[in-house]
């Protein structure tokens, strides 16, 4: 399971990349005003995609000179994430949940395991539902080994000796999750390792669009994932709430580069609007 980092950031890879329409096609802030004494920067990331069409934009690395701190939505250099995220990727007791499926939705994830990872249900159902879909998301791009946005700033970050927070828990993140029920974590499983084709088709367009910082076409795609709904209240609105004071606090203390989902800066519920009525002014940088 060494790649499962990876494979959870790839966990919110579709859901944190489709948001609601915003006027300035970007997706780097400037946040200022209130009181504070230098800018920080507010960056929508997307969690997972092919190396070779990740690269931080000169916008990007002109707000990173900017900064003197790195704050992402996980601690991910803590000592022990690697540990704590592969203990909570776990079913309790070790229990194996493919006696929850079918034979012929078993005989799919076999089939779509077995073929990128070289073992099936047998060996990886002691994964919970979120950690197997992560795992299949993550084979929806076409490339041997993805990359993220995170591990690209946090090598920024620790080239500049700079401190590297986090906004909230592992805990945090798989508690969405919990909104969703096992059979229906299930059933999103089977329908994405079903059709391989149709996943990268859709994970294309997505990265795609994200290039572009295309947010119209971006909402566009949202329809692809009726599952979303399920879980959009827990998975976007709560946290961004929960989000705004740490921000508030780490920017006050010095300027400060955040970069979260793409899906949490924008809508009347998004991170921009609530700092904005917090009194902060956010100013959209596209060059």
């Amino acid at each position: 399971m060494k790649h499962l980092k990876l494979a959870f950031s790839g966990l919110f890879f579709l859901f944190l990349t489709a948001i609601n329409a915003q006027d300035h096609n970007t997706l780097l802030w400037q946040i200022s005003g209130n009181g504070l004494s230098a800018p920080s920067y507010l960056f929508g990331t997307i969690h997972t995609m092919c190396p070779d069409e990740l690269e931080l934009s000169p916008k990007v690395k002109n707000a990173l000179e900017a900064s003197e701190q790195l704050v992402l939505e996980l601690d991910m250099d803590e000592p022990t994430f690697m540990q704590d995220m592969q203990r909570l990727a776990m079913n309790d007791n070790m229990q194996n949940i493919s006696s929850e499926l079918s034979e012929e939705d078993l005989q799919t994830l076999n089939t779509f395991l077995k073929k990128h990872y070289g073992a099936d249900m047998s060996q990886l159902g002691i994964l919970k539902p979120f950690a197997l879909l992560s795992m299949v998301f993550i084979k929806g791009l076409e490339c041997p080994q993805p990359a993220s946005y995170e591990e690209a700033l946090m090598q920024y970050a620790t080239t500049q000796e700079w401190t590297i927070e986090g906004l909230e828990t592992i805990q945090d993140q798989i508690a969405v999750f919990e909104q969703a029920t096992t059979k229906e974590q299930l059933g999103w499983l089977v329908k994405y390792a079903a059709d391989e084709a149709q996943l990268k088709q859709d994970i294309a367009k997505t990265v795609a669009a994200y290039k572009s910082e295309s947010l119209d076409q971006l909402l566009n795609l949202m329809s692809d994932y009726p599952e979303y709904e399920v879980i959009e209240e827990a998975l976007l609105y709560e946290r961004n709430e929960k989000w705004i004071a740490p921000i508030m606090e780490q920017a006050a203390d010095q300027p400060t580069f955040f970069a979260v989902g793409a899906a949490h800066l924008p809508s009347e519920r998004g991170v921009i609007k609530l700092l904005e009525q917090k009194g902060y002014t956010l100013t959209p940088i596209s060059k």
